[in-house]
């Protein structure tokens, strides 16, 4: 259950980040509507999947603790690139 906790996190929050309009992985964000509403639905079975093997204190710090550093961390995930991504610019 802790991997399942863990990727379901993980995913959810990588897709969140995908689909927002500044991030610096992807040429073009991803469909906003279904993928965020995935990515919510991911992170939220996460917390419950935490919440099946942890107490509920426990299981709430360490899922927001996760959140937080997955979050934190993928837009410098783009600095590992070799070469960066050119954007268009519009309106």
């Amino acid at each position: 259950m802790m991997m399942l906790f863990l990727f379901m996190t993980i995913g959810g929050c990588v897709l969140l980040y995908l689909s927002h309009r500044n991030q610096q992985w992807l040429q073009q964000r991803l469909a906003v509507l279904p993928l965020r509403l995935v990515g919510v639905t991911l992170v939220l079975a996460g917390a419950f999947a935490a919440v099946s093997y942890l107490p509920v204190n426990a299981a709430m710090f360490a899922w927001l603790v996760l959140m937080m550093l997955v979050i934190g961390l993928l837009p410098f995930a783009s600095l590992l690139r070799a070469e960066p991504i050119e954007r268009k610019r519009g309106l």
